[in-house]
């Protein structure tokens, strides 16, 4: 990864992630089912909306077929905004969480992202050291968003780190 900002811990790493890819109150930020409550806080300290969908039981991530199927339900395009049908809400934003360490299925979340124009803030809190597809977790979204709370593989008693190959990116959050 080019580029690494270290932040205070990992709820903020999603927070600054957030707001740095232009999510704004009353948009949409979809997270899977099974996720930390740290994740969701992040959204709502934006004043944005968590908007849930299914894990899945093999890795406990989001279930990238589901997820498929029901924004291609829900949502109707504007421009380039993907809006909520149900809510009339536009859905800025995904994090996919890599549970325990368990790789999520990224490559297909990031393609469902880039079809629906969502942007991908990766929440690797729990996956400092996994590896999908001989890949580091947290380098395949937009951002990458890594915690080293006491409870983590490599810790500083607290602490995160945001990681992104986007100079601009980096250099705004």
């Amino acid at each position: 990864i080019k580029f690494a900002v270290a932040v205070v811990n990992g709820t903020q790493a999603i927070y600054i992630s957030l707001k740095a890819c232009g999510v704004k109150k009353n948009e949409e930020v979809l997270v899977p089912a099974l996720t930390f409550v740290g994740t969701v806080n992040a959204i709502s300290y934006l004043g944005a909306e968590p908007h849930f969908v299914d894990s899945q039981i093999e890795n406990f991530g989001i279930n990238s077929l589901k997820l498929e199927n029901y924004l291609n339900k829900i949502v109707k395009f504007k421009g380039n905004k993907s809006i909520n049908k149900l809510t009339g809400k536009v859905i800025k934003a995904i994090i996919p969480v890599h549970v325990f360490g368990h790789p999520c299925n990224i490559q297909k979340i990031i393609k469902i992202g880039k079809k629906f124009n969502l942007v991908v803030v990766e929440d690797a809190a729990e996956a400092l050291g996994s590896f999908y597809k001989k890949k580091h977790l947290g380098t395949f979204g937009d951002v990458g968003c890594i915690s080293f709370n006491g409870n983590k593989i490599i810790t500083t008693g607290g602490g995160g780190m945001v990681i992104t190959n986007k100079k601009k990116l980096a250099k705004k959050i």
